[in-house]
């Protein structure tokens, strides 16, 4: 058996990409000027105690929305600040009923003020691929689900209760507790520090497939793909099979992995094969959209991401971070069926939508073709 490897990598995005910090940006952060939304640097105004003053004295109205804007412009206007010396960034307001309409905006996760990729998030999208490449291990999972779900339907006829949102934990019952996964011989490093020009907020659209009037908007804070080889961050992977045999006691059932986590020619495969997978299935489930027609742009991505993917040889082509689609964060290589759906929902937080959604970011004078979240370029370098 191999001894594993150790290597660095690189890693683009080749859409945006969105790794969130569960930091919102609050109603009051935020001003109407014109036709643009400006999102306040609080960090940079609170280091100001002239700022804070004024501020602490106008709290009432500025935590009214009604005269919010108005109270903080009377600030700026005493102050002799500019709104573009004291946000963060800017984009054009979306309107509802002649009102700016109230977005949600999140971040981008941040470390010290600045970005960056967690290896916990690169190791989780990583985990999941090469779960998917190994045919045993998802019928493994499918079986599992197969069973809870079939248990849970028998005690709804028997009318047996049961918690709304019982703690499914399909991973954990293939390989017991994350201390006894052979994922644990799997190290990913935090990546270094993205440079911020490359990160913006942006218009998002999460829309129905099967009802194109039905959508979400949101803000949110995103690595941009912009064309550029600083554009890049590297991470150190390492696969530490080497060290199985201190863990022989911990590691559950590692089954074929040992073999791909050994090798990382069979490393670089495995992950290659299970985004094949995640690509036919975003495309089979665009195809299958209420108006296909709607959705031209993103199919041609995908037939171009596949083709990338097919052709790369030190790397592959991986769907990672948040608002990437119910099938890129779980195991599944087929669509579900109306048991395990309705099953699903209500075991899990998911908004109405799922999982017949998309994520798609949309046009922009920087970027004119809409794309969906979360795909990015992977690299071995050394």
């Amino acid at each position: 058996m191999n001894p594993g490897f150790s290597s660095w990598i690189e890693i683009e995005p080749v859409s945006p990409v969105f790794i969130g910090s569960d930091e919102k940006i609050e109603r009051f952060e935020t001003i109407v000027e014109g036709n643009m939304v400006y999102i306040l640097d609080f960090q940079k105004l609170l280091g100001r105690d002239d700022f804070v003053e004024l501020f602490v004295a106008k709290m009432q109205d500025i935590l009214d929305p009604s005269v919010k804007d108005r109270a903080m412009k009377e600030i700026f206007q005493k102050l002799n600040l500019k709104l573009s010396e004291v946000s963060l960034d800017s984009f054009p307001a979306q309107w509802r009923n002649n009102k700016p309409d109230n977005l949600q905006m999140k971040r981008f996760v941040r470390s010290a003020g600045r970005y960056y990729v967690p290896g916990s998030s690169i190791k989780g999208a990583i985990r999941t691929a090469l779960i998917r490449s190994d045919q045993s291990l998802v019928r493994r999972f499918e079986d599992l689900l197969k069973t809870i779900v079939e248990d849970s339907m028998k005690e709804s006829k028997q009318g047996m209760k049961r918690e709304k949102e019982r703690n499914i934990n399909i991973k954990g019952g293939i390989f017991g507790s994350p201390n006894q996964s052979p994922f644990r011989l799997l190290e990913i490093s935090d990546s270094d520090f993205i440079d911020k020009k490359f990160v913006k907020f942006k218009l998002i659209t999460v829309r129905n497939l099967l009802n194109v009037k039905t959508k979400i908007s949101m803000m949110l804070e995103l690595w941009l793909d912009k064309q550029d080889e600083s554009n890049k961050v590297r991470v150190l992977l390492q696969s530490r099979v080497d060290r199985l045999s201190q863990m022989k006691n911990w590691i559950t059932d590692p089954g074929k992995l040992l073999e791909t986590l050994g090798d990382k020619g069979k490393f670089i495969e495995a992950v290659k094969s299970a985004t094949e997978k995640i690509i036919q299935l975003e495309i089979e489930r665009i195809k299958k959209a209420l108006n296909s027609n709607e959705f031209k742009l993103i199919l041609g991505f995908y037939e171009k991401l596949r083709e990338e993917n097919k052709k790369m040889r030190d790397g592959f082509i991986l769907r990672l971070g948040a608002q990437t689609g119910f099938f890129s964060k779980t195991f599944f290589t087929r669509f579900l069926n109306r048991n395990e759906l309705e099953f699903l929902k209500s075991t899990h937080k998911v908004y109405n939508l799922f999982p017949v959604s998309i994520s798609i970011a949309e046009p922009s004078y920087e970027s004119p073709v809409p794309k969906p979240l979360g795909w990015v370029r992977v690299r071995f370098v050394s």
